[in-house]
């Protein structure tokens, strides 16, 4: 059993160290944390020792798997040796890694992830930077040489108190040390996957214990390296040498400007006075709107309807574009990617400041797409789900809450928020596979597709929603936003065509609007969050990757499908893939985009490549350095 207690307490020494460098993180960068109180410290302590148990499994796996192997030549001096010099190897790198990122973190704003070696080789200096480095940052060198002291002295007296073994190769010796190898491994790789949970726990996980501006106390920098190890996210783009240049095409900083909409309501809409409901409809087509959906289609006449696009085909991804202004510009959906703990603008950050009250409602599973864990990310202060709704006499059997019984449970919990608020709900009863409350069985029409059935659902869970909301005094004040993530099943030609497929409803409602209009401009969801913020008279410049809807120029619209950008601005679309040529359709004649008009167009083809490549640059630039908001906004 020495050996068996050697390995436990070396385990415990090298946690105890890294759990040991959050001390000088947290002092170190003191201006950019805000942790209130005990009970935050021990919630951050309790997430820091999960993350930090998990990656010292995965740094120390080949110590911990070769000393408890059952075997008998694990008393031999070499095979120790070996055991070793693995744990020394990754015990070290685990205080090396934390150490660099003590000094690191402050660019950034986020704990190093494997991008990070990507930007080694630009332009071509570092090595020539790394005797500044320590210069400037001499006392992360001294945290670093008084860890590694400490390290390999008490290293030296575990193995001075629990080094002896004594081994009789026989069948008792043999099952008693394969049952115990099968059980500690088991206990570490439980550790390693952060419990029991479906799926091992990722960085975004980590905001289950802090605010979003704290969670780098959480992570540690041998997970966050690990965890995205292998994943090289996004690139940084030199397109434009130039920031001037690059500004002449794409400017992602949303700044005030005069309010344009005040004429079009009965009393202007005000910051801090308006309140903001995002209605996120799952998997729902503009189509829909032609025949099966009565009620949102009676409150389109009654509100400000644009000719609405998705920035992709998936809920994960609809969701930051609706609510954040942040297209997928990349292969990896931002919430699970390594960028998933990044600072982003949301309503409920922006509006924060201004005493404004967030909720987000999903009737899923608590977890579904890390949308509770994203919703804290981005500033949301109350999260409900199946959890919190607690009656799965309503569970449908599938996906969560049946829209109907969940809208009028956020109905009722919005009357416990003092005014003003912002809350966001994403349904789910419009999705795959459809189903429907028995009580409501037959009573929608079933159309000609299996989702159309589902739809008259949702819209009727919608319809009770605004009876019951209309009957509360905050309604009258409430702008309210529909929309979906993203768009489903279509039949009509006009919304099977290349771009006809990602049509889906952008309706924008306030009880004081004059009258309903119709304005024909092709905004996406990353258009949702400006325009709203311009509506209300947001005051503060902001980063945002749609514009307002409201102003003059052409909105154009970004979309990535399979390592393809395609941008559509006016009657014209520009696909761009990186080392093709770029080409250029002429929409109106040619909706699918077959007939390639660059050569004739060079101009118009060269503007908009230069657009998309203005895009990519500052997307992935504010991916890797962090910089999705504005500095004073950081949370």
């Amino acid at each position: 059993m020495k050996l068996h207690i050697s390995v436990l307490l070396k385990f415990l020494l090298t946690l105890g160290l890294l759990l040991l460098t959050q001390i000088p993180m947290y002092f170190l960068n003191t201006s950019i944390f805000s942790v209130d109180g005990f009970a935050d410290v021990f919630s951050i302590f309790l997430g820091s020792l999960r993350f930090g148990i998990a990656a010292t499994v995965v740094y120390l796996s080949f110590f911990i798997v070769l000393s408890l192997l059952p075997i008998p030549i694990r008393q031999n001096k070499y095979y120790k040796r070996l055991c070793n010099f693995f744990y020394v190897v990754g015990t070290i790198l685990i205080l090396a890694l934390s150490s660099i990122d003590l000094a690191y973190y402050k660019f950034t704003y986020k704990r190093i992830t494997y991008d990070f070696f990507s930007y080694l080789g630009v332009g071509g200096d570092f090595k020539e930077l790394i005797p500044q480095f320590a210069r400037d940052y001499w006392h992360i060198v001294i945290i670093f040489v008084i860890l590694t002291i400490i390290f390999h002295f008490l290293r030296k007296l575990i193995d001075k108190k629990f080094s002896s073994e004594l081994i009789i190769p026989n069948a008792k010796w043999y099952l008693k040390n394969s049952l115990l190898f099968i059980f500690i491994t088991g206990i570490f790789f439980i550790g390693q996957r952060g419990g029991l949970q479906l799926r091992p726990i990722s960085i975004v996980h980590s905001n289950y214990y802090t605010s979003s501006q704290n969670t780098p106390l959480v992570l540690n920098t041998p997970f966050t390296l690990y965890r995205t190890w292998g994943v090289t996210g996004v690139e940084p783009k030199d397109y434009f040498k130039d920031q001037k240049e690059l500004r002449l095409y794409f400017d992602p900083i949303i700044h005030p400007t005069d309010k344009q909409t005040d004429s079009l309501f009965t009393q202007p809409l005000e910051i801090g006075k308006t309140n903001i409901v995002v209605i996120i409809v799952e998997s729902y087509s503009q189509e829909y709107m032609n025949g099966y959906t009565p009620f949102l289609s009676s409150l389109a006449q009654k509100s400000i309807v644009f000719n609405g696009y998705a920035n992709a085909k998936r809920s994960i991804d609809g969701v930051p574009a609706v609510l954040s202004s942040l297209p997928l510009l990349s292969e990896e959906s931002f919430i699970i990617s390594q960028y998933g703990s990044n600072n982003l603008s949301s309503f409920a950050s922006l509006l924060k400041p201004f005493n404004y009250k967030s909720s987000f409602f999903h009737g899923g599973y608590n977890g579904s797409m890390g949308f509770d864990a994203f919703s804290k990310n981005i500033g949301y202060d109350d999260y409900y789900g199946r959890r919190e709704y607690n009656n799965d006499k309503d569970y449908d059997g599938n996906w969560g809450i049946f829209d109907e019984p969940f809208l009028q449970y956020m109905v009722r919990e919005l009357d416990h928020y003092k005014e003003p608020f912002t809350s966001t709900v994403f349904t789910l009863s419009s999705h795959h596979p459809y189903t429907i409350p028995t009580q409501h069985k037959d009573r929608f029409p079933k159309g000609t597709m299996i989702v159309h059935e589902t739809v008259g659902y949702a819209d009727y869970a919608l319809q009770r929603f605004f009876e019951e909301a209309e009957k509360k005094p905050w309604f009258n004040n409430t702008l309210f936003i529909i929309t979906a993530d993203h768009s489903a099943a279509t039949q009509e030609e006009e919304f099977t065509t290349l771009l006809g497929k990602f049509r889906i409803p952008i309706i924008f409602y306030h009880p004081k609007l004059k009258q309903g209009i119709k304005i024909n401009k092709t905004i996406q969801q990353a258009d949702i969050l400006p325009t709203a913020m311009a509506m209300i008279g947001y005051p503060k410049p902001f980063v945002a990757f749609g514009q307002n809807a409201f102003t003059e120029a052409d909105k154009p619209y970004i979309l990535y499908v399979s390592g393809e950008y395609m941008l559509v601005e006016g009657d014209y679309l520009c696909k761009y893939n990186e080392g093709l040529e770029s080409k250029l359709y002429f929409l109106p004649n040619d909706v699918n985009a077959k007939n390639d008009i660059g050569k004739e167009n060079k101009d118009i083809l060269k503007r908009m490549t230069l657009k998309i490549q203005a895009i990519i640059q500052e997307y992935n630039a504010r991916l890797i350095e962090n910089t999705l908001v504005i500095k004073d906004e950081k949370r």
